[in-house]
Parts: structure tokens; sequence; C-alpha cells
């Protein structure tokens, strides 16, 4: 009877101690887990400022790219007229006053002289001279200087962008107009039209030269607006005198393009002006593309300080 009180009370200790060992453990485990809590939670407070940052550090590398382009908000529509002779000049003053647009005369260099100097005597002050060619190669180019002496000699003004047809714009040519004193030249894109600045300065716009009364330009007239491109609609006076061109086909182009003028963001404009346009975006591309270069290895710093403080951090952290 004895023994078994015994072994009872021995058996209600071990089972009292027991359970005390095992509420400890318990304790000790809850109290290292919440230890481990707080302190898990104390080192995402610290990283998060960190994190946080280096999320936005990334986004802004990543949108930067994007801020480096500019790209012109309006589009300029040029007129101009590739007169055949004096006589012409009365039809373009007349469709410009009537559209309230500044003319643009496209010069044929390779008439007989007289008949250009006529033209250039004639033609009013406050019109662009733009120099042309059917063709395009080094003896044409003889055509060019020589109209470029005397229109020196009056000291008469002309655009220094030259009306090249898509068919002779090649580094050779381009390397002769450039030589001639030319900074631009006029391209041709079959789809959308374009405008810009090459490397080395040279600029370019479209245009498009209108022979047939069955030639369309709807399309590439709204391309260009929608593109915010600016570009040259040359009318071919031989072609309206011979009856190629109708009245009809020349007043609904005009129209046409008057009625995108009516926009805030489109205008009749000058050779002159779009040349501006174009060495200004050049110029706020280079300076965007400077900051850009700058801020960059700023970014990419800081971001690689960011990583190697939230790598050390959680190297700390005992979990």
């Amino acid at each position: 009877m004895l023994n078994r009180r015994i072994r009872n009370t021995v058996g209600i200790v071990l089972t009292i101690v027991l359970a005390g060992v095992l509420l400890l453990m318990i304790y000790t485990e809850k109290k290292i887990e919440g230890e481990k809590e707080t302190a898990y939670q104390t080192l995402l407070a610290e990283v998060e400022p960190y994190e946080d940052e280096l999320r936005e550090k990334k986004i802004l590398l990543s949108n930067l790219k994007s801020d480096v382009s500019y790209s012109s908000e309006e589009s300029e529509i040029l007129v101009g007229f590739v007169a055949t002779d004096e006589s012409d000049l009365a039809y373009m003053e007349e469709k410009a006053d009537i559209y309230g647009f500044s003319p643009v005369l496209v010069l044929n260099c390779t008439m007989e002289e007289s008949t250009i100097e006529d033209m250039i005597d004639t033609a009013d002050d406050s019109w662009e001279i733009m120099l042309y060619t059917p063709t395009f190669s080094e003896e044409v180019n003889e055509s060019v200087l020589s109209v470029i002496s005397y229109l020196d000699s009056i000291d008469r003004a002309y655009a220094d962008v030259f009306f090249l047809r898509s068919d002779y714009d090649s580094d050779t040519n381009l390397r002769l107009i450039k030589k001639d004193g030319f900074i631009g030249y006029t391209s041709y894109h079959s789809e959308a039209p374009g405008i810009g600045q090459e490397e080395d300065g040279t600029v370019y716009f479209d245009y498009s030269y209108l022979t047939s009364s069955g030639t369309s330009v709807t399309s590439r007239i709204s391309a260009m607006y929608n593109g915010r491109a600016s570009m040259i609609f040359a009318l071919d006076m031989k072609s309206i005198n011979s009856g190629s061109l109708t009245e009809e086909y020349v007043t609904s182009v005009l129209d046409t393009l008057q009625s995108y003028t009516e926009n805030d963001d489109c205008s009749f404009s000058t050779i002159t002006s779009v040349v501006e346009k174009l060495s200004d975006i050049n110029s706020i591309e280079a300076s965007n593309q400077e900051s850009y270069e700058k801020q960059v290895v700023e970014l990419e710093e800081r971001i690689e300080e960011l990583e190697e403080i939230i790598d050390e951090l959680y190297d700390n952290y005992e979990g």
C-alpha cells in the first residue's frame, strides 16, 4: 500500500515536473518566436524606406529615356509653285491672298538664265525662293551655282534647303548641295512624312510634287498632321497651265490644307520657320541627352548603394 502511494506521489511529481518543463519549453519557444517576430518586424521597418526608394529610383530610371526625345507639337505647311516664267507669279499671288499663306517660289535652275532672272526680279521680296532641278548630278549642279551667283549679286536671299527629288538623294548629291552651302534638302517618305535633323546637322523635311489631278494627297496630308511633321506641297505651274492640274483639283488641295490650319497645332508657314524649329528641337534633344546621361549615372550609383544597404541588413538579420 505504501509503495503504491509512493509511486503515485512520484508519478504526480514527475507529471507536474514534466508539465512544468513542457510549459517552460512552450513559453521559451513562444518568447523566442516573439523575439524573432519583433526582430523581423524591426528589420522590415528598417529596410522599408530603402526598398521604397529603390523601387522609386528604378521607375525613374525606366521612365527617364522616354523624356530624352523632343518632338514638335505643331505641323507647318509650306505651299510652293514650280514656276515656268514671270507670268506665273500673278497666279501664285492670287492663291496666296485667298488662302493666307506666304508662297514659296520654286525655281528650276535648269531653265534659261533670262527667264530665271526675270522671275527673281519680279517676285515679291517677302516670298521665299527655293532652288530646284528636275534631276541632279555634278553637271546639273553648275546651273544651281549659276543661279546662286545671280542671287548673291543682287543680294537676294534664298532658302538654304534645296528642293531635291527623292530619286536623286544619293550621298554624292547630298555632298554637292552641302558644298553649295545648303543646310538641308527635301525628302520623301512613302508612308508617314518625316522631318528631322541628321547627326551632322543636315535638316530634311518631306515634299509632295503635284503634277496631275489624279494624284491623291489626302492621306498624306492627314499623316503629316497626325505625325506633327511639316512638309512642302509644290504645285507645278506647267501642269496647271496645260490643264493636267485642273483648277478644281488645285482648289481642293488648298481647301484641304487650309482646313487643317484651323487647328491650333497646324499652320501655313515658311521654310525659315521649319528650319528654326528643327534647330530648336535638335538643341533641346542635345540638352536632354546631356541631362539624361548625368541622371542615369546618379540613379545607377544610388540604386547600387541601396541594394548593398538592403543586402547588408538582411545578412545581419539572425532569423
